[in-house]
């Protein structure tokens, strides 16, 4: 199955999560079986970590929760759509309603701000009366499963990650002596993130757009970005992480070893264009 962000809500059990469970993929379908966790906290004292933070979305008194973004300009972060929704109004949030923490590590971060307005993925029906079933997404909805959050101050002392397109590219077998990261706020650590360093994966699969990662991650690190590190000490983005096949049942939440998500040549275009401006 396909699960996504992290949906807490402090009115259930102590510790309980929401999570909205997704079609399973047709790809991949030997699921690999359980194994130890292979991520480990990270304290995000250097780049490309400190860029990475949680978004936070706040739907009401009692209705909150976080997934994982990435600042990729000085006022834009990079994150899944999904994130956004509220399913409780069958709607996006509002701007004023997310705010984006960089580089959190406890109560120490390295810059904050409110969203002045969110851009969605055209492409994206979230909303109940244009699902093609009960599930909130498919796997052919995947590639549009981003969305970009421009913040209303600039996070200036923070250094933005860029984005590399790698159309058709088995990572990081095609780029020698890099390595492949998935790093975000995941549901077992929400305040400081974890990191599978050495993992892998595969651009445009199952489809253009799309991407696979054999990285583990857990509920929560919807938005997390793939990372391509290389032996020179550049890094860039190489698509997000936004939902899991399979997986290991933590409560109520999810810690799985098989990951899905958007390429960077799907959200590209959009991010040059907000760029410039």
């Amino acid at each position: 199955m396909l699960r996504r962000c992290l949906r807490a809500r402090p009115g259930a059990l102590p510790g309980a999560l929401l999570v909205a469970l997704l079609p399973a993929l047709p790809v991949l379908a030997q699921q690999e079986p359980a194994r130890t966790d292979r991520r480990v906290p990270l304290e995000p004292a250097a780049w490309p970590f400190t860029a990475i933070g949680r978004v936070n979305v706040v739907t009401g008194p009692a209705h909150h929760g976080h997934c994982t973004g990435t600042l990729v300009a000085p006022r834009l972060v990079l994150t899944a759509a999904h994130c956004l929704f509220d399913d409780r109004i069958g709607g996006y949030v509002k701007p004023h309603q997310v705010h984006f923490v960089a580089g959190q590590a406890r109560d120490r971060f390295g810059g904050h701000a409110v969203a002045q307005d969110l851009r969605i993925a055209p492409g994206l029906a979230l909303e109940r009366a244009t699902r093609p079933g009960p599930r909130p997404i498919t796997q052919e909805m995947i590639r549009h499963d981003w969305a970009v959050i421009t913040l209303r101050e600039a996070l200036d002392g923070v250094k933005p990650v860029p984005w590399r397109l790698l159309p058709g590219a088995d990572l990081p077998g095609s780029r020698q002596g890099a390595v492949v990261a998935v790093a975000g706020y995941a549901f077992d650590r929400p305040y400081l993130p974890v990191i599978h360093r050495g993992c892998s994966a595969r651009i445009d699969v199952p489809a253009p757009g799309q991407l696979t990662d054999l990285c583990d991650s857990g509920s929560g690190e919807s938005g997390a970005p793939v990372l391509l590190l290389e032996p020179d000490g550049t890094a860039a983005l190489v698509g997000i992480h936004t939902a899991v096949g399979g997986g290991e049942r933590v409560g109520n939440a999810v810690r799985a070893h098989l990951g899905f998500g958007v390429a960077a040549a799907a959200f590209a275009p959009v991010l040059d264009e907000m760029a410039r401006r």
